[in-house]
């Protein structure tokens, strides 16, 4: 059975809360990775697992709401035996470290434990540097042994891994995702599911121009692999967008066809009870996403409309999307519905009064939009319903 010590992030702000947000990640880590059991200490949870390998580890380090991790043994709480295990994880865990540098550090919550941090790390660092052939650096080593004592014992590994930090997912309630398909929504789905919302994707499509929706499957079961269990509802805006496209010119179409996206998002996220939508809208980078016109776009929501990407440059959302291997489903061919006969250069500083005055010839209210609903959990389809 190999054990993994994790430490969650931000959760000693949250104060008289803690123990919710800790029970919310432990639940999280249950339902992703089936451990075979689970153990909260004071400040650290050990997750026991048959078997990790390194897709394992690299996956747990985009889970949202975990500050860094290890791979690790466990100690008796005396000096002796410590000595023993951290030579044992140096020679299990890395190869030839003869002549390499290193140093120790350890850290005592436990204050029974007869040695202070920087005394056990003195007899530790001195006991493998003989042993070993080690030389100490402290500010540069090639590698760290990291000690933990506590009251449940002592904890020792040498490979501490970054975590993705924020919070566990399910911990700052529920969202809809205005989910294009492109680079920036699924991204903008992750970055909201680090701040602990859970969240529903709605693809909105035309059925004249959109057949085949494997791509947008695709990038749900890739975002189901961080949320656990994720909630696609495809829902078809082909009735809207003719009457659109009869009645209002071309040039604020996109516009048009944004502010009714929003209004559909909002229909599903009131039968869902959801708090808020969630757009991948980044400021400036196309012609919808200019002040004016998010200004324009957002003012037929009736919930909170959140941009978690409003600040990020292209390359920081790509960045993003390639970690969580959303981009390369991102980048293949697909249709997107706001592209759909509008200007080849569109209204970038839409005015209200005007959109208002155009929705008045459309019908926004009572249209037919087919949907269907599909749930994704661990990237694999488990459900369909129409």
């Amino acid at each position: 059975m190999q054990k993994i010590l994790i430490h969650f992030a931000e959760l000693s702000l949250k104060g008289k809360n803690k123990r919710f947000f800790e029970k919310k990640m432990v639940d999280n880590l249950k339902n992703l990775f089936k451990p075979e059991r689970i153990i909260r200490q004071h400040d650290r949870t050990i997750m026991e697992i048959e078997h990790v390998d390194e897709a394992m580890l690299n996956y747990l380090a985009l889970i949202p709401g975990i500050s860094n991790f290890a791979l690790m043994h466990e100690s008796e709480s005396s000096v002796e035996a410590i000595r023993d295990v951290a030579m044992q994880v140096i020679t299990e865990n890395l190869n030839d470290v003869s002549g390499k540098s290193f140093c120790v550090r350890s850290r005592r919550s436990d204050k029974r434990f007869p040695l202070t941090s920087p005394e056990l790390n003195y007899e530790v660092g001195g006991f493998l540097k003989n042993q070993l052939n080690l030389n100490v650096n402290i500010k540069h080593p090639d590698f760290m042994v990291h000690v933990e004592v506590g009251t449940e014992g002592t904890f020792i590994y040498t490979d501490k891994r970054q975590g993705a930090g924020g919070l566990p997912v399910g911990s700052s309630g529920k969202g809809v995702v205005l989910f294009s398909g492109g680079i920036d929504s699924p991204v903008a789905a992750y970055t909201m599911m680090k701040r602990g919302m859970s969240v529903t994707l709605v693809h909105l499509y035309n059925s004249t121009i959109n057949r085949d929706f494997t791509k947008i499957k695709n990038l749900a079961k890739q975002l189901s692999l961080y949320q656990g269990r994720l909630r696609l509802i495809m829902i078809d805006l082909e009735e809207f967008q003719r009457h659109a496209i009869a009645m209002v010119p071309d040039t604020y179409r996109m516009i048009i066809y944004k502010r009714q996206m929003i209004r559909t998002a909002a229909i599903v996220a009131d039968e869902i009870q959801a708090h808020a939508l969630i757009t991948g809208d980044a400021l400036g980078q196309v012609a919808s996403q200019t002040v004016e016109n998010i200004y324009a776009i957002y003012d037929a929501s009736p919930l909170p409309l959140l941009s978690p990407l409003i600040g990020f440059d292209k390359e920081d959302i790509i960045r993003v999307g390639r970690k969580i291997g959303t981009y390369p489903i991102s980048i293949e061919e697909y249709c997107d519905i706001c592209s759909f006969l509008i200007a080849k250069h569109p209204e970038t500083r839409g005015k209200k009064d005007k959109v208002a005055d155009m929705e008045r010839l459309l019908p926004i209210e009572g249209l037919d939009c087919p949907r269907q609903s599909l749930v994704f959990k661990r990237g694999v389809e488990v459900t369909r319903k129409a």
